[in-house]
């Protein structure tokens, strides 16, 4: 079981940023437009549980993806079930014959680095503005907590603090201000 440990922050500046993992030698992995579509489950209501399915367009590739609730109050680790999707038309046409319905489309543009063990990706997100996601997967619960620590310690060598982490996925975001 993969879990991803994550933290979100508000950016004012991604050009500074990525000057600075630049400076710190990251190494820029993808520069891609990504398309979220969301949906509601016919029995569930995600806002209450804590989760989310998708379907991510990425270039050229396509992903269906579970996000479980969220682990604790200082970040957004969860666990992540990913598969990859030939045919997002199919897949539409798959969840909605199971009841599932389409919800909403968060629209970003997302460039990727990896410093240390960490990616960071530089999202401009289609009526939100600018934000920074750090995050690595881990394959066990057991240890996120530690990989949770390194992660806000390096959060904190860019100048963002642990207690401005953004709890809410951009879904919830973009459905507040809506």
């Amino acid at each position: 079981m993969v879990v991803e440990v994550e933290a979100k922050f508000q950016v004012e500046d991604l050009t500074e940023l990525e000057y600075k993992l630049v400076e710190k030698k990251a190494m820029l992995k993808e520069v891609v437009k990504q398309r979220d579509l969301y949906f509601s489950h016919p029995n569930k209501d995600f806002s209450k549980t804590d989760e989310a399915i998708r379907i991510r367009q990425a270039g050229e590739d396509s992903y269906l993806t579970y996000k479980g609730p969220k682990f604790d109050r200082k970040s957004k680790t969860r666990i992540e079930v990913q598969v990859g999707v030939d045919s997002n038309e199919n897949m539409i046409q798959i969840l909605e014959m199971l009841g599932f319905t389409k919800e909403f489309i968060v629209l970003k543009e997302r460039k990727v680095y990896e410093y240390k063990e960490f990616i960071f990706c530089l999202d401009q997100v289609d009526s939100l503005g600018s934000f920074l996601e750090i995050e690595k997967e881990v394959d066990s619960m057991l240890s996120y907590e530690e990989v949770q620590d390194r992660l806000f310690k390096i959060a904190l060598s860019f100048g963002f603090e642990p207690k401005d982490s953004i709890r809410k996925s951009y879904l919830e975001l973009l459905l507040e201000k809506k």
